[in-house]
């Protein structure tokens, strides 16, 4: 009898604990946050410590599943003035997804950025790359979006931002469209794409911010980066992609093209021969402007099973 008490007693006590581990599980569980209502307009959240701003525009009838286009503002910019210069508000509107307007941080003198590793910000330790996927997260979670359909975009500052988001090892963004951007020396050296991922690029021959040829020897302080040609090749090689020759969009456009027969990625650039540092209205056709251009082709890089 007194053999078989034992196991016995053993059982019930194993069994009352399993039952408080559950319990102990189970309540620690996070209860189920309320949906914020995101609107159009001007938000705040905190991030590492800062308090960071961005603007929405959500469209009307918002569906589930839909895309999240991230639009980056320049060096010394705004959220507020690349959400005017770019114009994704209409087309979001008339296409259904929700855009995104990230505001940087303030450098030692005052000026917003984004930190993609630029000379003069060597002191600055903001993590702009893990703040915007977690905004990200936290906006296909609440607003029900495809977190598979995550694009980035940009001018210039912003621009390099798409570049280096479209650079990282752990991707979150299904495509992108830096607009007069590059890449700095200090992170494209040896880089390899982490997936196939598209590219749409527009770069002036005639700017003197972001130089056609880059600045290999810093002459102009931003820190060393890379020639337009220099970036699209490392994409079209990185990607295993044919380069076909340059095609004429307009007397002042040409359309330069990395493709492959195996898939769909594809790597465009648009060259504009006297556009100067700015973003172009229209990428040649007069009915379609730049955003729409843009949002074209990240619509048609995005996968349509959700």
């Amino acid at each position: 009898m007194k053999s078989r008490a034992i196991p016995s007693l053993i059982s019930v006590l194993f069994a009352a604990r399993l039952l408080c581990l559950v319990t102990v599980v189970a309540d620690s569980k996070p209860s189920a946050a309320p949906t914020p209502a995101w609107k159009s307009g001007t938000h705040r959240l905190t991030f590492d410590g800062r308090e960071r701003t961005f603007i929405l525009d959500v469209p009307s009838g918002l569906k589930p599943g839909a895309p999240l286009v991230m639009v980056f503002h320049g060096f010394a910019g705004s959220a507020k003035d690349v959400r005017e210069l770019a114009g994704f508000a209409k087309v979001s509107e008339q296409h259904g997804f929700v855009a995104a307007y990230p505001e940087g941080t303030r450098d030692s003198k005052g000026k917003a950025f984004f930190n993609v590793g630029y000379e003069f910000h060597r002191d600055q330790t903001v993590d702009d790359v893990q703040f915007v996927r977690q905004l990200a997260a936290r906006l296909t979670r609440d607003l029900g979006l495809d977190p598979r359909a995550v694009f980035a975009t940009g001018f210039s500052n912003g621009g390099d931002m798409s570049f280096f988001l479209g650079g990282q090892r752990e991707l979150f963004v299904a495509a992108i469209a830096p607009v007069a951007g590059t890449m700095m020396a200090s992170w494209a050296k040896g880089f390899r794409p982490a997936a196939r991922i598209p590219v749409l690029a527009v770069n002036a021959r005639d700017d003197h911010t972001t130089l056609w040829d880059g600045d290999l020897d810093n002459r102009d302080g931003w820190g060393a980066y890379l020639g337009t040609d220099a970036v699209l090749d490392l994409w079209g090689k990185g990607l295993a992609l044919e380069r076909i020759e340059l095609s004429d969009v307009t007397r002042t456009i040409q359309l330069r093209r990395w493709s492959t027969a195996s898939d769909t990625t594809e790597v465009r650039l648009y060259v504009i021969e006297t556009g100067g540092h700015r973003w172009p209205r229209t990428l040649g056709d007069e009915r379609e402007t730049t955003a729409e251009v843009i949002w074209r082709f990240f619509d048609a890089h995005r996968s349509k099973s959700y």
